[in-house]
């Protein structure tokens, strides 16, 4: 069964922020579960010759049971995932795509490197075991995360998603995985608006049969929300966004995060595609310093010891994009608002539904004038 196109305006409000951001569990003296062995060495290059039928990739499986409810484990080259859903096409469909979305993830900006030990996922069956599960893995930690009624996040590491449909299931899954990976892979975290802009990045997907195909650009609803917040003037100005982060806007009931992930969704691709390509190489070294440790030191070279200290604990602000962007935050905010202005324009839409840049249709179309 191939999953519905992305519709639905509930799948933005599905795309829950990371526990790293909301309980500060990317800390570095956070307790870390125990994971299991190294996992099995896969070329990024190899994923895109590889059948995407399940048992090509699962290597795996056993069972397990969580309270009263009958699972598995199941183990991919990168991935131990328990289960408890029922539903054998949801399963199968989630392990390939988690091994889908690592590759994606590795390689869609810049290479990065695998992650260093399998990571753990647990996609249960419904919501009142996910409440269970919550409780388990996070105590009082994670009370916060029960007033979501329809959800996912990563933690630690972990992805803990419960069965909301295959395509919502596996859109949180995109997003919250990324979160996963870095929590696990990255030496020094990003700044939350990098952090959660290329998570919206990596959500667009599409399905060619059984296999995901991964489209940075095709998100409807990130799209639709972006052009209301420019047609209601809701558009954060730049500096206020790079200091903003989720669990401050979430508990707003005016649309503020909804508007607050699109915009960091325009953002990445406006530093990835924007101005020419002049801040692309930028971003893909931020990203890349970041997974290698190597992001508080130039911090600390050009800011200096304190004001490095903060960003870093802070983790919001204009600091880290001042230092790679090398652009005064007035003049970034205006290219930043033309490229928004582009993207929502009316002929825009189609080209994102078929996961296109609208910048690039737009060329393309005006050389076929």
């Amino acid at each position: 069964m191939t999953p519905p196109p992305p519709h639905s305006t509930t799948r933005t409000k599905l795309l829950v922020l990371g526990m790293c951001l909301l309980l500060g569990a990317c800390a570095s003296n956070a307790p870390r579960p125990i994971v299991d062995v190294s996992p099995a060495e896969i070329s990024l290059g190899e994923i895109g010759t590889q059948s995407a039928d399940a048992s090509a990739w699962i290597i795996s499986r056993e069972p397990w049971r969580f309270a009263s409810a009958q699972g598995e484990i199941i183990r991919t080259p990168n991935y131990r995932i328990y289960t408890t859903e029922t539903n054998s096409i949801m399963k199968d469909r989630l392990a390939v795509f988690a091994e889908y979305a690592l590759t994606h993830y590795r390689q869609a900006l810049t290479p990065l490197p695998r992650p260093p030990k399998r990571l753990d996922t647990y996609l249960m069956d419904n919501r009142p075991q996910w409440v269970s599960l919550t409780k388990r893995l996070l105590g009082p930690q994670g009370e916060p995360l029960l007033q979501i009624q329809r959800g996912g996040y990563a933690s630690r590491g972990i992805g803990v998603y419960y069965d909301l449909g295959l395509y919502d299931t596996l859109a949180i899954a995109a997003h919250e995985g990324w979160h996963q990976y870095t929590q696990r892979t990255f030496a020094d975290s990003l700044p939350i608006w990098l952090e959660e802009g290329v998570a919206t990045f990596m959500e667009g997907h599409r399905w060619a049969s059984s296999t995901p195909v991964f489209k940075p650009w095709s998100n409807i609803e990130r799209f639709e929300h972006l052009r209301d917040a420019v047609a209601d003037s809701m558009l954060l100005p730049l500096d206020e966004l790079l200091s903003s982060s989720p669990q401050e806007l979430l508990p707003r009931v005016d649309g503020s995060i909804l508007n607050y992930y699109a915009q960091l969704w325009a953002l990445v691709h406006f530093l990835n595609e924007g101005e020419n390509g002049r801040y692309a190489t930028p971003l893909r070294t931020l990203i890349a310093d970041a997974a290698a440790g190597k992001l508080r030191k130039r911090l600390t070279t050009e800011l200096g010891l304190r004001d490095a200290r903060a960003a870093m604990a802070s983790r919001t602000g204009a600091l880290v994009f001042e230092v790679y962007f090398d652009v005064p935050l007035d003049e970034a905010d205006k290219q930043y608002r033309a490229f928004v202005d582009r993207v929502i324009a009316l002929e825009s839409r189609s080209a994102i539904a078929a996961g296109r840049s609208p910048l690039r249709a737009a060329a393309d179309h005006g050389g076929r004038r």
